[in-house]
This record gives C-alpha cells, sequence and structure tokens, in this order.
C-alpha cells in the first residue's frame, strides 16, 4: 500500500469551526505520519488558512456567495454534488472525514459514503433535533468511526452503533506547548506589555450579529479606565469591522489561539473553537451565545459558568455585558476563572482523533 490518503471535508457557514476542528485533526495527522497526502474539499470563503497550515483545498462557493452572486438553486446544488462527486473519485481516498453534517451539505454525500474509502464523522454537539433526526440517525450507520471532540460520549445523544463511536476530548489547532508566553504574544501583536488588555471577538466574520456585539463591547470597554479594547477581526470579515473608537484591529489573524496568552481578559461568541481555545489558553472570558440552527451555543456558555470557568451574558444588552465585564475586571475574579478554565480544557483531542484515523488503515 502506498502513502494514505486523507480526504477532509468541511462545508462552513458563518465561522470557521469546522475547517479548524478538520485542520487540527489534519495537523496531528501529519506528525503522526508525514507521508499521508490530505486533501480538503470546503466551501469556506477564508480557504487561504488551510494553505497556510500546510494544506491543499478544492474550493467550493458558499451560499452567501451563491446568493449574493446570482447563482440559481439548482445550477448551484448541481455544481456541489459534481465537484464533491468528482473529487472523492479523482483523489480516491483511503479515509473521507467529515464534520457536523453526516450527509454534507446537501446529501450530495449519501451516495459517495458506499464507495471503497472508510469514513469518519466529527460529531459535536448538536441541538436535541438535529442530532435525533432519522436523516442523521440513519446517515450514522454509513461511518466507520465516529469521532466525539468531547470528554463524554453522552454529549450527542443517541447513537445507531455505539461501538463505532470514541470521546477524544476538544479538538484543538495547537499543543499547549506551542503557544506562546504572555510577552512573546504581547511582542508579536506590537502590544504594550504593561497594559490590561480586553479581547473581544464574535466569529469569523461572517455572521451579521458580529457587529452589534462589536459595538457594545467597545462602549463598555472605553469606561473601564486602563484597559484597551484588542478586537479579533476574523478572517471571513468582507469589510471592516465597525467603528470601534481607541481599538486595537487584529485584521485577518488566524488562527486565534497563537495570540490568546497577551490577554488579561476576553468578550467572545460561545461558539465551539472560541470557547475551548479560551478555556485551554486560560484566558478569563465573557461568553455571547448566539443563536444557530444546529449549535446550542447558550447550553455550552451556561455549562462553562456552571463550572465557575467563565461568565456568560446571555441576552445581550448593554446593561448586562457591562455588569459581567466589571466583574471580569476584577483580578480575584480573573485568577480564579482562569484556574477552572485550564482544569475544564487540560489536553487536546487532534492527536487522539489522528491515531483513531490511521487505525483503521492497520
Amino acid at each position: 500500500m502506498g502513502a494514505p490518503r486523507f480526504l477532509f471535508y468541511a462545508v462552513n457557514g458563518l465561522g470557521l469551526g469546522h475547517v479548524t476542528r478538520l485542520l487540527s485533526i489534519a495537523r496531528a495527522l501529519k506528525r503522526l505520519s508525514p507521508e499521508a497526502e490530505v486533501l480538503f474539499l470546503t466551501s469556506s470563503e477564508a480557504d487561504h488558512v488551510i494553505y497556510r497550515e500546510g494544506f491543499a483545498a478544492v474550493k467550493l462557493p458558499s451560499k452567501t456567495i451563491r446568493e449574493r452572486c446570482g447563482l440559481r438553486k439548482g445550477s448551484y446544488l448541481k455544481l456541489v454534488q459534481t465537484v464533491t462527486w468528482n473529487t472523492l473519485a479523482a483523489f480516491d481516498p483511503d479515509v473521507l472525514v467529515v464534520d457536523t453534517y453526516p450527509t454534507g451539505s446537501f446529501e450530495e454525500l449519501i451516495p459517495a459514503l458506499r464507495w471503497r474509502q472508510k469514513n469518519v464523522f466529527v460529531f459535536r454537539e448538536q441541538r436535541e433535533e438535529s442530532a435525533g433526526s432519522e436523516l442523521l440517525q440513519a446517515s450514522l450507520r454509513l461511518y466507520d468511526r465516529i469521532l466525539i471532540p468531547h470528554e463524554d460520549i453522552s454529549v450527542v445523544g443517541p447513537l445507531p452503533e455505539l461501538a463505532k463511536a470514541r470521546a477524544v476530548g476538544p479538538i484543538l489547532i495547537r499543543e499547549r506547548s506551542e503557544l506562546p508566553s504572555r510577552a512573546q504574544a504581547r511582542q508579536a501583536l506590537g502590544l504594550p506589555q504593561d497594559a490590561t488588555l480586553l479581547y473581544a471577538s464574535f466569529g469569523g466574520g461572517g455572521d451579521p450579529e458580529g457587529a452589534r456585539a462589536l459595538t457594545l463591547t467597545a462602549q463598555v470597554a472605553r469606561e473601564l479606565p486602563g484597559v484597551r479594547l484588542v478586537v479579533g477581526a476574523g478572517p471571513l470579515w468582507r469589510e471592516q469591522p465597525p467603528a470601534l473608537e481607541g481599538a486595537v484591529v487584529l485584521q485577518g489573524r488566524y488562527p486565534a489561539i497563537d495570540f490568546l496568552p497577551a490577554f488579561d481578559a476576553a468578550v467572545t461568541a460561545a461558539g465551539y473553537n472560541a470557547v475551548h481555545e479560551l478555556l485551554y489558553a486560560g484566558v478569563p472570558s465573557v461568553f455571547v451565545p448566539f443563536e444557530r440552527m444546529v449549535d446550542d451555543q447558550e447550553k455550552r456558555a451556561r455549562e462553562v459558568a456552571a463550572a465557575d470557568a467563565g461568565l456568560v451574558c446571555a441576552p445581550l444588552t448593554r446593561e448586562g455585558l457591562t455588569r459581567a465585564v466589571r466583574e471580569l475586571m476584577n483580578p480575584a475574579t480573573r485568577e480564579r476563572l482562569s484556574a477552572a478554565a485550564r482544569k475544564r480544557v487540560e489536553c487536546n483531542g487532534a492527536e487522539p482523533a489522528a491515531r483513531a484515523l490511521l487505525e483503521l488503515l492497520a
């Protein structure tokens, strides 16, 4: 057998969660098996981050781009199906790895899941109505391995074949040994070593709710003496973030975990990657859950708050955010939250996930 081939299917919506999780596994896979061939198939408009991490990608237009550029739904569906099937046929992977949507964005994976390759599904916790749907449950039977990026298999709900599932823990794109120190991160960003820095970010940049959240955070930060706001403008921002007087804007830097140790505190959305990266880096944070069709951000934020590993602001109001951020500025609160955060996410599940892929070929 020659070098094993792995195809990662990463269809992203408003953020970079799927891409980042699969990049995390791909990086660990290349460390364990340097000869492996890896290819991504993605509709993310931030596909350049895949190349920056050292991988090639076949790019599909996103649903957002389809709407803005006037592609008819029928034309788009045929394009997605044809490119997906042709990519699978031409690359002929030994393992296909799919995140969040087991049938694909338009159910285009259903016939291909019966082809010769092994199939692996990364099953992040979803809303009960999504995880328990008949289509999702039926499609799970077409997978050879189901990776749960949590500590407990039970968080994803019922599984038709429990023996196929493996909980690997939170999957992150960097190992702890790769994280810079506080001083190194601040130097790399050109930020003062002695300032109190508050980080704010609300997803990859494709979410219209983010503009309002950033505006409110900037208003709150201006009322805090000695606090400097630093905004992470994700790779999907197509326009400059809203006017943020006095804030430092980090444009297009990815992944965020590379510079998170620079900050004393953070206010962010409660997406999977944002929450786990901040906990892993031990940054005391206020989490603002956004409404999502599949991802239950409010549940995630409440669980973190219940573990005393972070604060939650829901619903997002000026008064509620002011109260939460002022609490976060208390040094004793930050110290307590930071310790609990690191304890909640102690290890990176990327390497166990990569080992599970290689085991399928043993």
